[in-house]
């Protein structure tokens, strides 16, 4: 089977050009955690802030559960298997090979979002982006096609029983408290099973550690937005687009900004931009202006 996988890596890898892997390099950025961060802002602030809530959930479920089992697998990628194999876009490619983790995240973000509003479009465009970023996945030798299909299957899984449990526990905050937490609990133990006293040991497993931050960071924010904010998605479209804009620009810029001022090389530190990404853009940010028209709908008396 890994003979097989490796002869399918090696048949897209040979008839691969430059101009084609900068194609299927722009395609696969619909499943990067900027273009992510750009549609769950935009569900959360424009939409629907409760499916927002639902989506970043299980994508931050999803992307806890796809690391833990990649540091459990530990397996190679393609390219580090068989050195002939020119990958592309292997910057990206962080961490172990097996599920994908673009391919399980794009599965989780669309499928979530198509399935929650059920219009026929969004399921015709979610399939396709999902086979889209799989594939391109396999072809630029980043991935085994096992990869693909077990990542896939699991981000439609994981929306599943994650939506479904959302659902359940929504109904209260101390229920939607109790679930977020125990998702939190569920996972703390791979922080000491993937822990290693060499810092470089610890690199491979880096992606699973600014998950949990990140979910970490969303567990702050649901409490201070649920239990300080309680913003409505009942205020004109125009200032949703807008606050939607200042969230993404705010995610965006934390994310970039701290990338950059922060030395390379520190987990902690990593850990840390991803924690507020979150945290401030879904939690700090609609405190500060929750009693501006951004958050709190105005009551205007008709003349």
């Amino acid at each position: 089977m890994r003979n097989f996988e490796l002869d399918i890596s090696r048949f897209f890898r040979s008839i691969s050009t430059e101009t084609l892997d900068k194609i299927v390099q722009i395609l696969t950025f619909m499943g990067s955690q900027i273009v992510i961060i750009v549609i769950v802002a935009i569900i959360y602030f424009v939409l629907d802030k409760k499916a927002g809530e639902k989506i970043i959930y299980i994508t931050l479920t999803s992307y806890g559960v796809n690391n833990a089992l990649k540091g459990l697998f530990a397996i190679k990628r393609p390219f580090q298997v068989d050195p002939d194999i020119e990958a592309a876009g292997v910057s990206d490619a962080t961490g172990y090979s097996f599920p994908s983790g673009h391919s399980q995240g794009a599965a989780s973000v669309y499928f979530s979002i198509a399935n929650h509003f059920k219009k026929r479009w969004l399921w015709i465009i979610s399939i396709v982006i999902i086979t889209i970023i799989g594939f391109t996945r396999i072809w630029l030798g980043v991935h085994f096609l096992s990869d693909v299909v077990v990542g896939i299957s699991l981000g439609i899984g994981i929306s599943l029983l994650c939506g479904s449990l959302y659902d359940t526990f929504e109904h209260s905050f101390k229920s939607k408290i109790i679930l977020l937490a125990t998702t939190l609990i569920i996972f703390a133990p791979f922080l000491f099973i993937f822990y290693r006293p060499n810092v470089d040991d610890m690199l491979v497993y880096r992606d699973f550690y600014i998950s949990y931050a990140a979910y970490l960071g969303f567990f702050g924010a649901v409490i201070i937005e649920n239990k300080l904010v309680k913003f409505t998605d009942l205020t004109t479209l125009g200032m949703k687009i807008l606050r939607a804009a200042i969230g993404i620009a705010i995610m965006v810029g934390v994310y970039l900004g701290l990338k950059f001022a922060f030395p390379d090389g520190y987990m902690i530190l990593d850990m840390l931009r991803y924690f507020l990404v979150i945290f401030i853009g879904l939690g700090i940010y609609p405190l500060i202006f929750k009693n501006t028209p951004l958050f709190k709908y105005i009551y205007k008396e008709v003349e």
